[in-house]
């Protein structure tokens, strides 16, 4: 996941300045981030489907096989239309990867220990897109501006092949036996049912500040993006190294507590931003915000686990994505709108007060809900074959 990551700091800087350099237009560049989204929204739900029945390990394989070409694709595209086509292969390739990292990850975990499982995922692929993300910016700085993209993207496809490689060669199929998983099946639990209304609401209130953020920001403190991005860094030093250790946080404590705290921690922060009287609280925002949702995060994540068995949990997992990605379609509309036509701080304080209200809400849908799962649902005792 580490070398998989490499690439997406820098894109999501590099590919907005890029598409611009070609000529397009800001609709044109939207709809390189609206393709992605649209391609994740319509597979997910099937693939989970799909995971369950023909295997985790050759989805995560395909997934890095269809990364790798997207980098290809993204290396050679000097046009707009090739920009769409490696998106749309990126898409696809997300589609697959998530769901089987996600469900690799609850395979060979145990309860004690999956919240930490989940944050190590969050804290190898932070490390992974700090890294590409120097190394990008200081080979655009000293090639030529001719040659660098390709160069920067090559290498990354190289690492992205890399990373198919090793988990072919290492990382074990995990899925149960498939005749004890007919006899074992079960209907989706209403619990995890509850879960995903609440993922859906969060998604569409944190979407909400996508298109506005960095705007808000400019406007506020400055418009030197450098700057900006440098008050980031804290908040990626926590996702670097914390993020296991604030994910083991729902393994003690408890799943939905966590989930609730990092929520109400999240709100409370939202509604704080637009006070901030100085770039230097910005980075201290930003490193905070980032504590909340790696405490919040890989305990939703793990209650996915918990309210599905090995047998449907590639399931669980695509439709947990999918609620996910269908309210991150609807909240950039509101929150554009909230921002042009009412106050620009609103969609800030929007954004706070729901997930406050989420926070509370987790509690009294998910929190009296005993939490003791089937031991059986685990696979502990899987070990990787040496290398």
């Amino acid at each position: 996941m580490f070398y998989w990551s490499l690439p997406f700091v820098f894109l999501s800087f590099a590919l907005p300045v890029y598409s611009k350099a070609l000529g397009a237009s800001a609709l044109e560049i939207g709809g390189l981030f609206s393709m992605f989204t649209a391609t994740t929204l319509v597979l997910r739900p099937l693939i989970g489907w799909a995971v369950d029945r023909f295997g985790r390990k050759q989805f995560l394989v395909a997934a890095f096989g269809l990364y790798t070409l997207s980098m290809i694709l993204f290396a050679l595209s000097d046009n707009m239309l090739g920009l769409y086509a490696s998106r749309l292969v990126q898409g696809i390739g997300s589609s697959l990867l998530w769901i089987a990292v996600n469900t690799i990850v609850a395979d060979l975990s145990t309860k004690e220990d999956l919240g930490r499982a989940m944050g190590r995922v969050k804290e190898m692929t932070a490390r992974g897109g700090m890294v590409g993300a120097f190394a990008g910016f200081l080979l655009i700085t000293t090639l030529s501006e001719e040659i660098s993209w390709q160069v920067i993207f090559f290498g990354f496809s190289a690492f992205t092949l890399l990373a198919g490689w090793l988990a072919w060669r290492s990382v074990p199929e995990t899925r149960v036996n498939q005749s004890t998983a007919n006899k074992e099946r079960q209907p989706l639990s209403s619990n995890l049912l509850k879960l995903l209304l609440v993922i859906f609401i969060t998604g569409a209130s944190e979407a909400m500040l996508g298109p506005i953020f960095l705007i808000y920001l400019a406007d506020r403190f400055t418009t030197d993006i450098d700057a900006l991005a440098f008050a980031s860094i804290p908040a990626g030093l926590v996702w670097g190294f914390l993020a296991g250790r604030l994910g083991s946080l729902s393994d003690r404590f408890g799943r939905v507590r966590m989930m609730a705290v990092g929520l109400a921690g999240s709100g409370l922060l939202s509604i704080v931003l637009p006070h901030l009287p100085s770039l230097f609280w910005l980075g201290v925002f930003y490193a905070l915000n980032a504590v909340t949702w790696a405490t919040s995060e890989p305990a939703e994540a793990a209650l996915v686990a918990e309210y599905t068995g090995n047998q449907e949990r590639g399931m669980g997992y695509g439709l947990y994505d999918f609620a996910g990605n269908v309210g991150a379609t609807f909240g950039p509309l509101l929150g554009g709108w909230l921002y042009d036509q009412v106050d620009q701080a609103m969609p800030f304080y929007m954004n706070g007060v729901i997930l406050f209200f989420c926070a509370i809400w987790v509690v009294i849908l998910l929190g009296r809900i005993q939490q003791a799962t089937n031991p059986a649902n685990y696979a502990p005792k899987i070990r990787f074959p040496e290398p």
